[in-house]
């Protein structure tokens, strides 16, 4: 009867163990799918905090309200949240839509990955030393003028380089990139063309990565991207009211000719003439 309980116990171990390995690497491709683009662990400060730790820094009823929406929190007058977002930057974090479970996978894998404790290295820039080359080859790479070497689909497709907005508040994706710099900086703009976080970039890239020298090149690109002006910007409104105003005096000097000579007032006149 032993015999059999421990073959029993050795199988329900060789059972559990698989889902164990299939829970935690869940949990890693969730960090690195929903947090890895903007924190470290253990690697210092990136986009975002380096998270080594956090559970013993935050209560875990507070992590899942701000990381379910980190913006509700703010607005709520959260002192823990605001104090966060004003020494990041302000750069708003993006509601992951996860469930309560997916963030306690998430929390669980951080904390097992924990051991060295916070970092304090600096993100490194890789684009320094970049030449007027890289520039040219980046532009060229994003409008697909260049063919990205494993084949991917050139960005221009789905997104443009001249708008200010990159993420938008509740949102997961965009597809402006003319801010991404200023939002995110290089090491979150590397992040996301190293591994894309968004589903449809995600799946458009499956199989075909980018190099290193086509990220660096891209790089380049965006952040020397030009932002249109504000003053650009005002002559856009200003044109429209002009053209406004114009279309209203050409439309009501058109209905006061229509209102002064109508078909009445020339039938008016036939009588008359034939009258006198």
């Amino acid at each position: 009867m032993n015999k059999i309980f421990f073959l029993l116990a050795i199988l329900g171990l060789l059972i559990e163990a698989p889902a164990i390995a299939q829970s935690d690497a869940e949990a890693a491709d969730l960090f690195k799918l929903k947090c890895g683009i903007c924190h470290t662990i253990g690697s210092g400060r990136l986009v975002g905090p380096d998270l080594a730790n956090v559970h013993e820094r935050r209560s875990e009823e507070w992590l899942l309200k701000f990381i379910h929406s980190s913006q509700t929190m703010i607005k709520s007058g959260d002192p823990d949240a605001m104090a966060l977002f004003e020494e990041f930057n302000q750069v708003i974090m993006p509601d992951p839509m996860i469930t309560d479970t997916e963030i306690k996978s998430i929390l669980g894998y951080i904390a097992a990955n924990s051991d060295g404790g916070v970092g304090t290295a600096e993100p490194v820039s890789v684009i320094e030393d970049a030449t007027p080359e890289d520039l040219e080859n980046g532009k060229n790479l994003f409008e697909g003028r260049v063919r990205f070497a494993n084949g991917g689909p050139s960005c221009i497709s789905c997104h443009n380089s001249q708008s200010n907005i990159f993420l938008a508040e509740n949102s997961f994706s965009g597809k402006d990139v003319g801010a991404s710099f200023d939002n995110l900086g290089e090491a979150g703009v590397k992040a996301i063309l190293q591994n894309p976080p968004f589903p449809v970039m995600a799946q458009a890239f499956e199989g075909h990565d980018l190099t290193e020298g086509e990220i660096h090149d891209l790089l380049v690109f965006l952040k020397n991207v030009k932002q249109p002006s504000n003053l650009m910007a005002s002559g856009y409104i200003l044109f429209g009211i002009l053209g406004a105003m114009g279309l209203l005096v050409l439309y009501g000097g058109l209905w006061y000719s229509r209102k002064s000579k109508s078909v009445n007032y020339d039938i008016y006149k036939r009588q008359i003439k034939s009258f006198n």
